[in-house]
């Protein structure tokens, strides 16, 4: 039995991973990425390979960049940690102009309705 290549075992397993997380079946996200069901399916199972414009597809209907579906699980780990801990730091840098902000929001918004009723 010939052994498929590890770029396309990668991809299989970042599909799968990515398609479960977001609660999606294989049906869902063939038609989130306008392809076929049975592309997904071999997709995940490494016998299909994905072109650009397939990846690009898959992964908006995912919600994640496209880079993510081409990395091994170490390195996609790796990267993820690396994104979570940037928006942390950002958050943090930025708590009291986002704290401002909410507030302004949420009294401009009930300031609105009031004047409505």
């Amino acid at each position: 039995m010939e052994e498929k290549p590890r770029i396309r075992s990668v991809i299989a397993q970042n599909v799968k991973k990515y398609r479960k997380m977001n609660n999606l079946t294989q049906e869902a996200l063939a038609e989130a990425a306008e392809v076929s069901n049975t592309y997904i399916a071999n997709i995940e199972c490494g016998k299909s390979w994905i072109s650009d414009k397939t990846a690009e597809k898959i992964a908006q209907a995912l919600h994640i960049d496209e880079f993510l579906l081409f990395l091994p699980e170490e390195k996609n780990s790796a990267a993820q940690s690396t994104i979570k801990n940037k928006t942390i730091s950002y958050l943090s840098a930025r708590q009291k102009e986002l704290a401002a902000y909410v507030q302004n929001y949420f009294s401009e918004t009930f300031a609105h309705i009031l004047q409505e009723h």
